[in-house]
């Protein structure tokens, strides 16, 4: 029973390695820039505030 506990914690702190090395190792790359291409417009919307517009 002693050989079964002893395996079981080496199971759980290899798969507990494993996952905090994975999770240190995401993103750890390179982050495209944002493109953007086109001016930012608000396209139809209104340019005040439509509280100050019920008013």
């Amino acid at each position: 029973m002693e050989i079964f506990a002893s395996i079981l914690v080496i199971v759980l702190l290899l798969v507990a390695a494993a996952t905090i090395a994975a999770l240190l190792g995401d993103g750890r790359g390179h982050t495209p820039p944002v493109a953007s291409h086109q001016d930012w417009s608000a396209l139809d919307l209104p340019s005040t505030s439509y509280t100050l517009r019920i008013f």
